[in-house]
C-alpha cells in the first residue's frame, strides 16, 4: 500500500512538473490575479482593439475586450517602480515611463517590455512622453528634465531648457503644426518647428498645471491645481480661465470626438468641446483621486487613480453632472 502511495504521489509530481514546463497558449500567459479596486493606476491608453494600464510598482496590465478581462505584462518580480506614464507611438510600440527615470519600451503591443533607461541614483520620474509620427520622440520629466528620440525610442540624447529646473508634467501637440510644453508654477512652452526650438509664453497662472491637450485648429487647453481650467483660441498666446465651482486639482484627460474631459480629486470631471467650451462638470463618486481616462469607441469611459480602473459611460456623465 506505502508502495502505491509513493508511486501515486510521484505521478503527481511528474504531471506537475510537466505542467510547469509545458507550453501555454499566449492569451494564457500573465492572466490577471489581483483586486482592480485594489491598485493604483496612474495612466492608461486605449488604441486599435487593446488597452494598457501602468501602475505602482511597476504594474502594467492589458485588455483585448474593452476592459472586460485583463492580463498582466509587468510587475514587481521585474522591476518593482512606480509608472506614472504610458504612450502609444503607432503600430505596436509603446513607451512606459516611471519614477527613477526609467522607460519601458514595448514592440509588441505592451505584451513584453524592455528597460532603455533607469537612473535609481537619481530616484526622479519621468512624467510622460509624446510623438507625432512615432519616430522622433519628446519625454519630460522632474526638475525640467527632456529627451529626445530620433530613432523610434530606442536611443535617447538630453534636451537643454531655457527654463530653471520647472518640472514638466505634460506635453500635446497638433501633429502637424505645434507642440505644447506644461509643468509646475506656470510653465508653458511652445514650439512651432518640430520641437527643435521652444518659446517661453508668458506666465497666466503661477500654479502647476498637470495637463494640456489640443481640443481644434488653434484651440487648446491646459489645466491643473485649484479646479484651473484655461483655454487658448490663439495657439497658446493668451489664456482665459474656465470658471469652476470647486477647487480640486485635475490630473488627467481623455479626448473623443465630442471634447475633452478633464478628471481630478474626488472624483471631478469638466467636459469641454472642442471650441472649448464647458459642456458638463460634476464628480464620478466613490472613485477617490482620478488620474487619466480613455474614452472607447462605444462610449465607455475608462478611468484611472486611487481605486483602481473603474467603468463608466461617456454620455452617462452630463446626467451624472446635474
Amino acid at each position: 500500500m506505502s508502495k502505491l502511495i509513493s508511486y501515486s504521489f510521484c505521478l503527481v509530481v511528474a504531471a506537475l512538473v510537466f505542467y510547469a514546463f509545458s507550453p501555454r497558449h499566449d492569451g494564457a500567459a500573465g492572466e490577471l490575479d489581483m483586486d482592480l479596486a485594489r491598485v493604483q493606476f496612474n495612466d492608461l491608453v486605449h488604441f486599435n482593439d487593446r488597452m494598457v494600464a501602468v501602475g505602482e510598482r511597476g504594474t502594467i496590465i492589458v485588455s483585448d475586450d474593452d476592459g472586460d478581462t485583463w492580463r498582466e505584462t509587468h510587475n514587481d518580480q521585474q522591476l518593482p517602480v512606480t509608472l506614472t506614464g504610458v504612450s502609444w507611438l503607432g503600430g505596436e510600440l509603446l513607451l512606459a515611463v516611471g519614477h527613477d527615470e526609467l522607460m519601458l519600451r514595448s514592440e509588441d503591443g505592451g505584451d513584453s517590455w524592455t528597460p532603455i533607461m533607469h537612473d535609481k541614483e537619481v530616484g526622479e520620474p519621468l512624467m510622460g512622453t509624446w510623438s507625432a509620427d512615432g519616430k522622433q520622440i519628446f519625454a519630460y520629466g522632474s526638475f525640467g528634465r527632456f529627451f529626445k528620440s530620433n530613432d523610434r525610442g530606442q536611443t535617447w540624447s538630453p534636451v537643454e531648457l531655457d527654463i530653471h529646473g520647472e518640472h514638466l508634467n505634460d506635453m500635446a501637440g497638433d501633429g502637424e503644426r505645434m507642440q505644447l510644453l506644461v509643468g509646475e508654477m506656470g510653465l508653458v512652452m511652445r514650439s512651432e518647428d518640430g520641437g527643435q526650438q521652444w518659446e517661453l509664453i508668458e506666465p497666466f497662472y503661477r500654479g502647476s498645471l498637470f495637463g494640456v491637450a489640443h481640443l481644434r485648429d488653434s484651440n487648446w487647453v491646459a489645466y491643473g491645481m485649484r479646479g484651473h481650467v484655461f483655454v487658448s483660441r490663439d495657439d497658446g498666446s493668451s489664456w482665459a480661465q474656465v470658471e469652476l465651482p470647486h477647487q480640486l486639482p485635475l490630473y488627467g484627460h481623455a479626448s473623443d470626438a465630442k471634447g475633452v474631459v478633464i478628471v481630478g480629486t474626488g472624483g471631478a470631471y469638466v467636459a469641454l468641446g472642442r471650441d472649448g467650451e464647458l459642456q458638463d462638470l460634476g464628480f464620478l463618486r466613490g472613485l477617490g483621486t482620478l488620474t487619466s481616462a480613455v474614452v472607447l469607441p462605444n462610449s465607455e469611459f475608462f478611468v484611472a487613480g486611487q481605486y483602481g480602473l473603474q467603468q463608466r459611460d461617456r454620455d452617462y456623465l452630463a446626467y451624472l453632472g446635474q
